[in-house]
């Protein structure tokens, strides 16, 4: 990487994560930078962390993931944790984050000291994917983030001397929104060329929201055929799909991933009908779905299919009740949480590397 890019980067992470935020803003409140051809970055910013999440996309991932941040489920954590794509940057502290070679050489090339401290990291996270070093074009990016964070913050630092009784985004906020407590707004930075314009931007945590793909029936005589299916009586079976906690290598992304598995669970007999994963679910998400079919065309359409994890009704929404199956949220088994743990644990002890293409 470029030496004036490094020097720069480093600089920067230097001065912001020097300064006392205290009576500014809190960790979790967000601001927007703009930069020309790139998505709008949602940013925040804390003690020795700065994380800026890609596009609606990523600050609604984000969002998610802090809502349940205390979550006991250590499956569903992950996949919240795994959903985020940002570009960060983090002090180590506390062995949190391991630097490596790349990072020793990128600092010191830089010609930065850091005393008292270790040097800042940059990492790329992309949805589903391992965290990355970040390539020269996002170290740009970076330095544009970190630029228009100095400049907001000495924008509240001026709040803050004439208001110092008050935190200086409620300053702000009361000043764009006429005081209004009805809409929230967050700072804009604009970026264009060398200088960073501060706006407003309106934003509504809850028109955040992360949506999953839907199966259609796409021939009317295949939805005809599986609505006249007589189910089995009684019949009940439970349907689990997720994030595999461990990264597989894909060919098609040309990368290692954390693919989605799918699980189909008989809890008369139990026995485990059907297990699959996707590299990309987004889509390939049918796949799921005829293979539900697949056991289906085995005699075993149930009268009911009980849905774990958060892509699993959004899945089945629309197709369950034109079959005739009831879509129902699963509730807490103790006997199907023991039958994941196995099965994650095979496969995480598995060679898949001689299995070929197909998961």
């Amino acid at each position: 990487m470029d030496t004036a890019v490094l020097k720069e980067l480093y600089s920067l992470a230097n001065t912001i994560f020097a300064l006392n935020l205290e009576g500014l803003f809190f960790e979790e409140d967000f601001f927007a930078v703009t930069i020309p051809n790139e998505p709008t970055y949602y940013v925040t910013l804390g003690n020795g962390v700065m994380v800026a999440n890609r596009g609606n996309r990523g600050v609604a991932n984000f969002l998610e993931f802090l809502e349940r941040e205390d979550t006991e489920n250590e499956l569903e954590f992950f996949d919240y944790q795994q959903a985020m794509t940002s570009l960060y940057s983090v002090l180590p502290f506390d062995g949190d984050e391991e630097p490596i070679e790349q990072d020793s050489e990128w600092a010191k090339q830089s010609g930065v000291s850091f005393e008292g401290t270790f040097a800042p990291i940059f990492r790329s996270k992309n949805e589903y994917c391992l965290p990355t070093v970040i390539t020269e074009a996002e170290a740009k990016t970076l330095i544009a983030i970190f630029r228009s964070a100095l400049a907001l913050i000495g924008h509240l630092a001026d709040l803050k001397k004439k208001h110092p009784k008050h935190r200086a985004i409620a300053v702000w906020h009361d000043e764009v929104s006429g005081s209004s407590t009805e809409r929230d707004f967050i700072p804009h930075l604009q970026v264009s060329d060398s200088t960073v314009k501060i706006t407003s931007l309106l934003f509504e945590p809850w028109e955040y929201e992360i949506t999953f793909p839907t199966a259609q029936f796409k021939d009317a005589e295949d939805r005809r055929y599986y609505k006249t299916m007589k189910p089995k009586i009684g019949k009940v079976l439970y349907l689990v799909t997720g994030i595999f906690p461990a990264p597989v290598a894909s060919e098609k992304r040309g990368e290692a991933v954390f693919p989605v598995f799918y699980l189909l669970y008989d809890p008369q007999d139990h026995l485990i009908r059907d297990m699959y994963m996707l590299d990309e679910y987004e889509r390939d998400y049918e796949e799921f779905f005829h293979r539900l079919l697949n056991t289906f065309d085995q005699g075993l359409k149930p009268q009911a299919i009980h849905c774990y994890g958060r892509r699993t009704i959004p899945l089945l929404s629309t197709v369950g009740p034109n079959m005739g199956v009831m879509i129902l949220e699963g509730q807490k088994s103790d006997e199907l949480e023991e039958v994941i743990d196995d099965v994650l644990d095979h496969f995480l002890h598995s060679d898949f590397s001689e299995e070929g293409d197909e998961h």
